[in-house]
């Protein structure tokens, strides 16, 4: 035992810890695996029960608006001889344990601090917006950040090329990936991405409708899905997410606002490229961190239509951050609590105009997060020790010498 806890660099509280909060993670959400949501009785359960009856040729109809690759694990839950709900939050419960493992390992490797590691696995099994999502809410969320986390994971090791696949499998999955997209192109300018690990993006969402298109399903149909689902709820500027909609009003101007929005987001994200790309900067984990954390509040805080689980991304490279900085700890708390805020007032069934505080009230602390990760960059980029020459600027230099 002493051999091999020695291998792993762990202690033998560092091994009480890890079980103990595995235990706890695990009790957690076996207490809630048997909550029936409305998402499970509208959408999992009658899309299940449809891929039982007519099996691959489901695949054809548009009764889904998810992408194949979904309805894929569907078609595996529904072939299993046990409960559906059951394996389907089974399942998403386990990539939570994933997911913590590779949290885990990635703090550690950045860090260097086996302590922070090993907190880091425990923190994320404990988070309530983990939990309510697979365990609760029967969401399925938790795949394509398990993908983020793993892209991360390998842009730390500057391995782009692996880190861009695991980016594209998570965009297979999920659209609120692209939250984060700028930081890549960031990352692109500075010379940590090649231009053509971006194809891993198309090539493979190209390859996971594949099945789909064969059983029938037209081709532009599945090219346009996430547009499809974009299109769907237009009812409210804001679905319980607290941004900036749910501070000028979220039922004013509401057609006007969902399209002049989305321009509108646009427009920030490729002036905020456009002024970053102007230098080249020293590129570090944490300058990484600080970029996807601010992208991933930035961009739901002005785009229309988001739902209440929207923040699940921050929320992860909240804790990341915390980590890696140990002055911003408070970052994870109040994103955390947030996001969960805004998790149960749906779950609680509170109507638009009832939640426990004002969802404005919400949306001000979210613009305060994002400021403050704002100020981070704008002082990391200001330092001129993190400031590399051009391409250009080192042809000159170099020409004058």
């Amino acid at each position: 035992m002493n051999s091999f806890l020695k291998k792993q660099g762990l202690t033998r509280l560092d091994l009480f810890y890890l079980a103990a909060l595995t235990l706890i993670g695990l009790s957690i959400r076996v207490i809630l695996r048997v909550v029936i949501t409305d998402d499970w009785l509208m959408y999992w359960d009658p899309w299940i029960s449809d891929i039982k009856e007519m099996g691959f040729s489901y695949l054809a109809t548009d009764r889904y608006d998810y992408t194949p690759t979904f309805i894929y694990i569907l078609w595996v839950i529904s072939k299993l001889p046990i409960n559906p709900m059951t394996a389907y939050k089974g399942l998403h419960c386990i990539l939570d344990f994933v997911a913590a493992a590779i949290l885990g390992k990635m703090i550690y490797k950045v860090t260097g601090s086996r302590r922070k590691g090993v907190l880091s696995y425990g923190l994320f099994l404990i988070v309530p917006t983990i939990w309510a999502n697979s365990a609760l809410w029967a969401q399925c969320d938790i795949i394509f950040m398990t993908f983020l986390l793993l892209c991360f994971y390998y842009l730390f090791a500057d391995r782009p090329c692996r880190a861009m696949f695991f980016y594209g499998m998570a965009f297979v999955f999920k659209l609120q990936s692209l939250f984060i997209f700028p930081f890549l192109v960031i990352l692109w300018v500075n010379k940590k991405v090649d231009l053509k690990h971006f194809l891993w993006i198309p090539a493979l969402y190209f390859l996971s409708i594949v099945p789909a298109w064969i059983a029938g399903r037209p081709l532009m149909e599945l090219i346009n899905i996430y547009m499809a689902q974009g299109a769907q709820d237009v009812w409210s500027l804001s679905i319980k997410w607290p941004n900036i909609y749910q501070i000028i009003g979220n039922q004013f101007f509401l057609l006007e606002y969902a399209s002049a929005g989305t321009w509108l987001i646009l427009g920030i994200l490729m002036i905020i490229m456009f002024a970053m790309a102007q230098k080249r900067y020293r590129i570090t984990n944490e300058f990484i961190v600080q970029m996807a954390l601010f992208f991933a509040i930035l961009t739901p805080w002005f785009l229309p239509h988001m739902h209440e689980r929207y923040g699940c991304v921050a929320d992860i490279l909240a804790i990341i951050y915390a980590m890696m900085n140990r002055k911003k700890f408070y970052f994870p708390l109040v994103q955390i609590l947030v996001s969960f805020n805004s998790y149960m007032a749906y779950l609680s069934h509170l109507g638009a105009d009832e939640p426990t505080i004002y969802y404005g009230v919400w949306a001000f602390v979210e613009l305060g997060l994002l400021i403050l990760v704002g100020l981070d960059i704008w002082h990391y980029m200001q330092n001129p020790e993190n400031q590399l020459p051009m391409e250009n600027e080192a042809v000159k230099k170099k020409e004058a010498a």
